[in-house]
């Protein structure tokens, strides 16, 4: 199959503007996730009634994330000491992506909100942390995320893409300090 077109993505000021590339649903896997710590992150940014319903989140590997303007202005944000980074636009506080903590664990979580046209993703295709009626929260095809997941990650690691990533300098360090979130009241 053909790459798919770089789909443009901004801050809501748009000083970080960036492509994502190889946009298909084979080369990453579109989902919805429920679980209170992504949803928190977006009140935290301003966001809290597009998390509503939970947080539309493209995933894939970072090196097919570039950033084409304002770099200096993404910063890590952490909900935890060891949580996930949460990479927002310091100029406007725009949440733009999830990565773990190192990149030697190649994922990106780009937020489709920030996408110009969402569509190339095709549907959503998983839920995640889904709380049911008895109150337990459970996955919509997680197996289908998690395989997307494992294959996604040792292609990026047998091929060294893995080191190609906007968010981490060559040393795999994060290119701006990670923030510690505020407690919750």
């Amino acid at each position: 199959m053909a790459a798919g077109q770089p789909s443009p993505f901004t801050c809501r000021c748009g000083t970080v503007t960036g492509l994502l590339h190889d946009v298909r649903p084979s080369e990453g896997t579109h989902a919805m996730c429920h679980c209170n710590s992504c949803r928190r992150a977006m009140q935290l940014s301003g966001l809290g009634d597009a998390a509503a319903e939970g947080v539309d989140i493209w995933q894939t590997t970072p090196d097919r994330v570039e950033i084409t303007a304002g770099a200096d202005q993404l910063q890590p944000m952490q909900l935890s000491p060891k949580g996930l980074y949460r990479w927002t636009a310091r100029c406007c506080d725009t949440p733009i992506a999830n990565t773990f903590s190192s990149p030697g664990l190649p994922f990106a979580g780009i937020l489709v909100h920030t996408l110009t046209d969402p569509a190339p993703l095709g549907p959503i295709v998983a839920h995640g942390f889904v709380t049911g009626p008895d109150g337990k929260q459970r996955h919509q095809n997680g197996r289908k995320v998690i395989w997307r997941f494992l294959k996604r990650t040792v292609a990026a690691r047998l091929s060294g893409r893995w080191r190609q990533t906007p968010f981490f300098d060559s040393d795999g360090q994060p290119i701006a300090p990670p923030r510690l979130a505020p407690k919750p009241d």
